[in-house]
């Protein structure tokens, strides 16, 4: 896209929720709301721990944090077979990922996640 008022090339950019063409040399643009994919992802995805053999004290409080239940509930969680920990949409589901991958908990998540 080529600048209305000098001519020059214009940079496209995307910062937050704002995406648009800005002029680099006179600073003139245009702009639009953004929204990402994942924040208009209407699916409720749950996620599921995965190959748990040992429930220690640490992963009973990450789950515990993310089903934002007591520690009793968390370690029955733990000890079921299949239990959905978090049923959420997906920004929730992503931050919830990211726990569990900082601690190497296994999980699955249903439906298929791709963000």
């Amino acid at each position: 896209m080529v600048c209305k008022k000098c001519g020059e090339a214009m940079n496209w950019s995307i910062d937050g929720s704002t995406q648009g063409w800005s002029c680099p040399v006179c600073g003139w643009g245009i702009v639009t709301t953004y929204i990402d994919e994942i924040d208009i992802d209407q699916t409720e995805y749950c996620i599921y721990i995965k190959n748990m053999t040992i429930i220690g004290m640490e992963i009973i409080k990450i789950v515990a944090k993310i089903a934002n239940v007591n520690f009793m509930i968390a370690k029955q969680m733990l000890q079921e077979k299949e239990a959905c920990i978090l049923k959420a949409r997906a920004p929730e589901i992503k931050a919830a990922i990211a726990k569990l991958q900082e601690s190497d908990i296994d999980f699955m998540v249903s439906p298929v996640f791709r963000y």
